[in-house]
């Protein structure tokens, strides 16, 4: 049988977007500087620099979009991280983080342990918020990758799954036992028995 692999990318929109705000940041950072902090050449040199190492980052995404998630059989694979055995994986749950209009939904893996697993920087980093070290931001991806990834998560794991053995449920006596005495029962006894 073929190991089938599927992989899934952010949304070039949402990528788009995010270059567009590191850009608006970069324009501002360079209006503010100039206009309030002229004879600071290190907070001038900071603010650009900084914002310029992000318009770098979301330009080189952008261009070269790396894979969100690459999900095989064995396995699945989320961003540049390790990759995680299905048979690690403890539970799935999807997880509204925010409130409002600001929510968004993930996908949170729970690994049954982290002990032998090698976290990069960034899953160290959100290994104690609710985003946990292995979640799917599927408010990144567009709406129909997005059910799509949940999809093959899901049968995945369902696959992966360790199969409990069937056994038959115990057979059971019922002991039916004798109605109490009471004065009611010993009378309608005793008028029978007349």
């Amino acid at each position: 049988m073929k190991n089938t692999v599927k992989k899934f990318y952010y949304s070039r929109k949402k990528l788009g977007l995010y270059l567009l705000f590191n850009l608006l940041l970069l324009t501002l950072a360079i209006l503010f500087t100039l206009t309030v902090f002229p004879d600071y050449p290190v907070v001038y040199y900071f603010a650009i620099g900084s914002c310029l190492l992000s318009v770098m980052g979301a330009l080189t995404v952008f261009l070269l979009p790396l894979p969100l998630a690459v999900i095989s059989e064995d396995s699945i694979k989320i961003d540049r991280a390790e990759p995680l055995p299905w048979t690690s994986v403890r539970s799935i749950r999807k997880v509204r983080l925010g409130t409002g209009i600001f929510s968004k939904s993930i996908l949170r893996l729970t690994p049954r342990s982290l002990g032998s697993y090698h976290l990069n920087l960034m899953q160290k980093i959100s290994a104690k918020s609710e985003f946990g070290s292995f979640s799917i931001p599927l408010y990144a991806m567009n709406s129909k990758d997005a059910q799509q990834i949940e999809k093959e998560i899901r049968k995945c794991f369902a696959e992966m799954a360790p199969k409990k053995a069937h056994t038959p449920p115990k057979k059971t006596t019922h002991h039916t036992s004798a109605p109490r005495k009471t004065k009611r029962v010993a009378k309608k006894r005793k008028d029978q028995a007349l």
